[in-house]
């Protein structure tokens, strides 16, 4: 579980070091979803087509995945590689069912929250969402180097998990628009 977290910490860390990044080729993705196509999923399929919980059809490279387990059409999975040639296309290396997480998995699932920085003092940010909803959050989980990068107004993606009192960030993608 601990080594799950460092490598999307670190992943989130490198990106946020260099520059604002927007999502391209190459980048780490997680995407949580349901099976559309091929009505049943099993060893010697290569590729299958998926829906993000975001209602995003994905299609996802299974050539790298070692134990693709059965799954008929409908079932809950989560996918995690990097993004293919296009934002859509998802270059698959490792895949469980909703159900059946790795023994190095967080047992809680992470929390996505979306938004505009409103207001920072570090470590507390208020996200803004598109809706209007506020969520004030004590990050805790990044570098002191991470947290400089971040400002007033920058379009955001958190991911972590809420504790009593803070929120425990396992990635963060900032946006350029």
């Amino acid at each position: 579980m601990r080594g799950l977290v460092a490598l999307l910490v670190l992943i989130a860390a490198q990106v946020l070091l260099r520059a604002p990044v927007v999502a391209a080729p190459n980048d780490f993705r997680v995407i949580s979803g349901t099976l559309l196509h091929p009505a049943t999923l099993g060893v010697g399929v290569t590729v299958a087509v998926f829906k993000g919980a975001e209602g995003i059809v994905y299609y996802a490279d299974l050539r790298a995945v070692s134990g693709i387990p059965p799954l008929e059409r409908g079932a809950t999975v989560t996918l995690v590689g990097f993004e293919g040639s296009r934002p859509d296309q998802l270059m698959t290396q490792v895949m469980y069912p909703a159900d059946v997480a790795p023994e190095d998995a967080p047992s809680v699932r992470s929390e996505r929250i979306n938004g505009r920085i409103g207001s920072l003092a570090r470590p507390t940010v208020v996200i803004r969402a598109a809706d209007g909803t506020e969520n004030r959050l004590v990050l805790r989980g990044i570098s002191a180097t991470t947290l400089e990068l971040l400002h007033r107004g920058d379009l955001v993606t958190i991911f972590g998990q809420p504790t009593d009192n803070d929120f425990e960030v396992t990635g963060i993608i900032q946006y350029q628009d």
